[in-house]
């Protein structure tokens, strides 16, 4: 695990200032403090700081070959790299370290731009092509990693965070309006769009070719599961086991390792499920696992970790949770890069940065929802088949909220159905699935890379921690998009064919109880301890002088929930977050 960086300048003079690309790396060297290197070529560079997982002692980037004129970088993993280094090597190409990225560089010689098709993994890999006289960035099919690029006139830089391009100096953040406008119905920033106006995610599964002597950018994708058709031929039993042979092979290459592997544990069936199948996968090494406990009751799955990990024999590592957490929330937001409105990034942080003091490498239950719609959310598909009234009672801010709460002149610089144009144009990709497959298609373009997936990366990244999803490998996402909606969510009940699953590993009691977030009881807090801290926030100078607010709809909102009229914590959260983020990435 790693972080890429680079540039490209049309103005030469910009393009070999040591401390740029000395500030350029030490924005990204908390996902990398084992190493960093960097190469240049004509008015562009590439670099990379590097977290040792393969090849602790040989696997120094950038890796350069062909003739000398080829460079890679890559931020991640590339799970079947020992199958494909074999491949290679039949072709006759040489390796001189047992690194994946030197499999990479390789694949990229032996096929080109095509060989990003042969890769099983969650990467943002940098290619510098000088015989081409191109720099090439590719990301990981599902968006496990980000990469994002600034690109305005003569000026195009790339990084695995947003916050590498505050380094440089001509940088323009202008904040995109429309952003806000999107995060507030949605609760994070929809790709590829960022909350700055320059700012762009390479979308997941496509990969960008930019001209060096031009800087001219062109896009293309190379996977998508839009095409895919429904298996209705496939027995319930028939999918079951092909999904859980793929499950247990996901997992048993994410084991692939020089340094030890732990794994997140809940006490939810996903990351029960992972935690089974690594006990399955190695019946005696010690397998450390870690937790997350809360002292409000309807919150807390500590136990049915503490049941699992005794269960397969797994060493269980329990932290508990209380309100001064909020202190974090500052240290969040700078590592999210963009404002969210999940509240859950601060366990996550406190969860990456509990483990990490043993370990570097964790796997997670992540993705699990998204396969097969695990949320309470979507039984409302089910009870009335109306994708626009889902829309409407699953947003933060719907249409109308928001128009109520902005202020008039902000109002004038957005579209406030931009969301919705997001959501029934993804839709229209997948006109001829049912419903909850076309919701769950919307999940996997939006919802994933831009929330669920940033959390496990940002927050284990900034504590030098890698994580890995078994869930999130591409073969299950290809194979469950051709499952039928009713293996999925039948009469009400969310993740049908995967608590089948369950059953084979754990008892009814664990599989079939009532869904929990992984969440922090903030909206109480608002109500008591954090009310003070709320109130600072609603009512500050500054958040009013921004302009985007109606400030008397907004203490409303704030009033409303504290006094019990109304539950507004995803309003309020969404609110105070953004506040945030201005206060750490526009005022400083």
């Amino acid at each position: 695990m790693c972080g890429i960086v680079g540039y490209n300048f049309l103005n030469k003079d910009k393009s070999f200032d040591p401390e740029l690309i000395k500030n350029l790396l030490s924005s990204v060297a908390h996902r990398g403090p084992d190493d960093s290197g960097f190469q240049t070529y004509r008015s562009a560079m590439i670099g990379n700081t590097r977290l040792s997982i393969i090849d602790l002692a040989s696997g120094h980037q950038p890796m350069i070959g062909g003739k000398s004129d080829i460079s890679v970088v890559q931020n991640g993993e590339i799970f079947n790299y020992i199958e494909l280094k074999e491949e290679l090597i039949e072709k006759g190409h040489k390796f001189k370290t047992t690194s994946d990225t030197e499999v990479i560089l390789n694949a990229y010689i032996e096929w080109g731009e095509a060989f990003v098709n042969k890769l099983n993994g969650m990467f943002a890999i940098a290619i510098l092509d000088e015989k081409r006289d191109q720099l090439l960035l590719f990301r990981d099919r599902l968006g496990v990693k980000p990469l994002y690029y600034y690109h305005k006139g003569e000026d195009f830089l790339f990084s695995s965070e947003i916050k590498t391009f505050k380094k440089y100096n001509f940088f323009d953040k202008k904040v995109k309006n429309q952003s806000i406008a999107n995060y507030l119905v949605l609760n994070y920033v929809p790709v590829p769009d960022t909350i700055f106006e320059y700012v762009h995610h390479i979308p997941p599964g496509y990969f960008a070719r930019v001209e060096l002597g031009s800087n001219d950018i062109k896009l293309t994708q190379y996977w998508d599961i839009a095409h895919l058709e429904q298996n209705n031929d496939l027995s319930e039993d028939g999918f079951l086991d092909k999904f859980e042979k793929l499950l247990n092979d996901a997992v048993r290459i994410r084991l692939r390792s020089d340094v030890d592997v732990g794994a997140f544990l809940s006490g939810g069936l996903d990351s029960s499920l992972i935690c089974a199948l690594m006990r399955k996968n190695d019946l005696e090494k010690k397998i450390s696992t870690y937790s997350i406990g809360f002292h409000e009751k309807e919150y807390d799955e500590s136990q049915y970790a503490k049941n699992v990990a005794r269960e397969y024999s797994l060493d269980n590592n329990l932290k508990f949770l209380g309100g001064d957490i909020v202190d974090l929330w500052d240290k969040v937001t700078y590592h999210n890069d963009q404002p969210h409105g999940d509240i859950s990034f601060i366990p996550t942080y406190i969860l990456s940065e509990f483990a990490s003091k043993d370990l570097k490498v964790v796997l997670t239950g992540d993705g699990g929802d998204e396969l097969f719609a695990g949320y309470l959310k979507y039984q409302m598909l089910e009870k009335n088949g109306d994708s626009n009234k889902y829309f409407d009672t699953t947003t933060v801010f719907n249409e109308n909220e928001l128009i109520d709460s902005l202020s008039p002149d902000f109002k004038k610089t957005i579209t406030v159905g931009g969301a919705r144009n997001l959501f029934t144009d993804c839709l229209g990709k997948v006109e001829n699935r049912d419903l909850l497959n076309k919701v769950l298609y919307f999940e996997t373009k939006q919802l994933l890379p831009g929330n669920n997936l940033v959390k496990p990366d940002k927050m284990a990244m900034a504590n030098s921690l890698e994580t890995r999803s078994p869930f999130m490998d591409y073969r299950l996402f290809e194979l469950c998009y051709t499952m039928p909606g009713k293996l999925k969510l039948r009469n009400g009940e969310t993740k049908y064919l995967l608590k089948k699953l369950g059953l084979r590993y754990f008892n009814e009691e664990h599989v079939y109880r009532r869904k929990q977030m992984f969440t922090v009881p903030i909206g109480e807090w608002f109500k008591n301890k954090l009310s003070d801290y709320l109130m600072t926030i609603i009512e500050s100078e500054k958040l009013i002088e921004r302009n985007i607010w109606d400030a008397d709809q907004i203490r409303k909102l704030a009033q409303e929930h504290k006094s019990g009229v109304e539950n507004n914590t995803r309003k309020l959260r969404a609110i105070v977050n953004l506040e945030l983020w201005y206060r750490t990435f526009i005022d400083s």
